[in-house]
């Protein structure tokens, strides 16, 4: 499987890397040079656009790009040429809002009728609280509000709700489907819809994959099907497991969960056990990312339902 490349990229896409060309001759690339920090990309029409930009805030990058060095913007901001079909990928006349990831959250058409809020910025945790936490991936954005919507609509109508959740259990010598509510409760379906589908695979083709092959150094060559699940109020978990225990799943390397209505119901988080107490509830369309090797469970969910999509990857 190969990271699909798109002519115009969303929000929760990834840019990619580009030369960036000034006017005083100097080059570097977007992804050496400006990773790491909040920025602000523009893509003025003209200079008369560009001079009405925002002054960017503090500890924020404000980049001018477009196919030719744009032309008379405030202070603050820096002007480069770039790549005319990279041009094109990010659009003309916008402000975009990107994380220190340089992934893309939010155009704003130009003029801008206000100054953009940028992302609060994070407080750091000090090193004896990070020696404690699970070597996991946590990726926003894989999946966008109204795709999660769609596919929750899918499990409860399309799936009724979807069947019992089995696990594989040796009787007699021979592998079998049993429920067994010391391991866990939920419901859940193959998704039966072939767009639904295709939606879920391009979206972890363009933002899932890039990330596990940069972070993981993992190039995903094969995944299983596609999950939906639910968590029922004081009926949803999952006990303590790994994921590629038995014969039938060994192939297994990632497993790859997207929260898709994180804030409606109250428990239901990951845990590491073997990696200290901390919790793991990433918000809506976001992608949980760790190795199938690694002692996790859901916890119990208390209050509503949790619904998820999940997959393996190998």
């Amino acid at each position: 499987m190969n990271a699909a490349a798109s002519a115009h990229w969303l929000p929760g896409d990834r840019l990619p890397d580009v030369r960036l060309r000034a006017d005083d001759g100097t080059n570097c690339t977007l992804h050496a040079e400006f990773a790491g920090a909040p920025l602000w990309l523009a893509t003025p029409t003209d200079a008369h656009a560009a001079a009405l930009l925002p002054v960017p805030p503090p500890g924020t990058l404000a980049l001018c790009v477009g196919p030719q060095a744009p032309q008379g913007a405030p202070a603050g901001w820096r002007a480069f040429a770039a790549d005319a079909r990279w041009c094109e990928g990010v659009g003309a006349g916008l402000l975009w809002l990107v994380d220190a990831n340089l992934r893309l959250c939010a155009p704003v058409p130009l003029p801008p009728q206000s100054v953009p809020t940028t992302t609060p910025s994070v407080e750091p945790l000090p090193g004896e609280r990070t020696f404690a936490i699970a070597p996991v991936l946590q990726i926003p954005g894989v999946f966008e509000p109204e795709l999660c919507a769609a596919l929750i609509r899918h499990l409860d109508v399309d799936c009724a709700g979807g069947d019992v959740s089995a696990v594989l259990v040796m009787q007699d010598g021979e592998q079998r489907l049993q429920v067994d509510p010391d391991i866990k409760q939920r419901r859940e379906a193959i998704p039966r819809d072939a767009q639904l589908e295709a939606r879920m695979h391009e979206r972890l083709m363009r933002r899932a994959l890039p990330e596990i092959a940069r972070v993981f150094n993992f190039e995903v060559r094969r995944r299983d099907p596609f999950k939906l699940l639910a968590y029922p109020e004081n009926a949803g978990y999952f006990r303590a497991h790994r994921d590629n225990e038995t014969p039938d799943v060994a192939h297994r390397r990632f497993a790859l969960s997207v929260n898709l209505n994180q804030g409606d119901y109250t428990g239901g988080e990951f845990r590491y056990p073997e990696f200290g107490p901390h919790l793991f509830s990433p918000p809506t369309g976001a992608a949980l990312v760790f190795s199938c090797s690694m002692l996790h469970e859901v916890r119990p969910v208390m209050r509503g339902t949790r619904y998820a999509m999940t997959t393996f990857l190998a």
